[in-house]
């Protein structure tokens, strides 16, 4: 039974008020992958593949491309011009040039030309750790009060070619506004993010060509994480899964979509994924699976969601309580 919440943004008033997302041009059909080349280990953390149709991006759709792509479309659903917007915070590490900072090239790109933006690299995870760090600004002494956070993934670079790998992964982005209006109606209203270096190579891009290679037992380490995360969201708000109105996990394969379920025992219905028709999109398949969901009257303002995720080889993990 719902005994009312207490998480850490509840009296902070951070609300979402735009969601956007944006996909590559090219669609892959996933028609079999028994011509693709595999491993025991690819096998055993993949599955199936679970995955119909997924989008591979053109040199032209850049992580910043694709960030700002979502961001315009979450700033014109939530009503904002970009001049507004006090801080950018950008979730991205499959391109990572030792260079150009997404962040700041997204916030120019849109013209949020106010903001101080940066990225955060917390893989899969990142979209938790990018809002969970904007929360922190949204209630800090600093004037921020309006903050747009992007996720901007091109994982089909991070994958071995021709692999099975390769049918699982896919390109693109998601992005949200929130709002701080201390005292108002939370929309936010508890997250918890986590760290531990010494799972780090779970799983993990590797030189000479940056692919992932992930360990045989990721789906299980990660499975506890994920459970850890959304065990102690219900506890310190004092609900239960069944007070949730949907939980929209990152759900990076299809045997961990299927572990979430089991082990939370959640009913399958109320557990939304974009997984079977974007592929995984690694930070941004939580946001980008929002989006459109609300976009398509799935998902209704003011109903009730909890997104766990775990990141970069599950050194990171975390989860979102929140109103949409």
């Amino acid at each position: 039974m719902t005994n009312g919440h207490s998480g850490i943004w509840g009296d902070a008033g951070i609300r979402f008020t735009g969601f956007g997302h944006y996909f590559p041009r090219e669609t892959i059909q996933n028609e079999s992958f028994q011509d693709a080349t595999t491993s025991v280990v690819e096998d055993r953390v993949i599955g199936g593949i679970g995955v119909r149709t997924r989008h591979r991006a053109a040199d032209d759709e850049t992580p910043t491309f694709m960030a700002s792509e979502a961001a315009r479309q979450a700033l014109a659903d939530s009503g904002t011009d970009p001049a507004e917007i006090d801080l950018v915070i950008v979730s991205h590490w499959t391109d990572r040039n030792y260079r150009d900072e997404v962040g700041a090239l997204t916030a120019a790109a849109i013209g949020a030309n106010n903001a101080m933006a940066f990225e955060v690299a917390g893989s899969c995870a990142g979209f938790i750790q990018a809002v969970h760090t904007a929360g922190a600004f949204l209630t800090s002494p600093g004037k921020y009060r309006k903050v747009l956070v992007a996720a901007s993934e091109r994982v089909t670079r991070r994958v071995r070619p021709g692999s099975k790998g390769a049918m699982l992964v896919s390109d693109g982005a998601g992005a949200v506004v929130l709002e701080a209006s201390p005292g108002g109606e939370p929309g936010l209203i508890d997250s918890v993010f986590h760290t531990d270096g010494s799972l780090a190579d779970m799983s993990a891009a590797y030189p000479p060509h940056g692919w992932v290679k992930s360990h045989p037992d990721l789906n299980d380490v990660a499975l506890d994480h994920i459970r850890r995360a959304v065990q102690e969201l219900l506890e310190r708000n004092k609900l239960s899964i069944d007070d949730i109105d949907y939980l929209v996990p990152h759900s990076g394969t299809e045997p961990l979509a299927k572990g979430i379920q089991h082990s939370l025992g959640a009913d399958p219905a109320r557990v939304l994924t974009n997984l079977s028709f974007r592929g995984n999109v690694s930070s941004a398949s939580i946001p980008s699976t929002v989006s459109e969901l609300k976009q398509r009257g799935v998902l209704k303002p003011g109903q009730l969601l909890l997104s766990p995720s775990i990141g970069g080889g599950v050194w990171c993990w975390g989860g979102l309580l929140y109103r949409i």
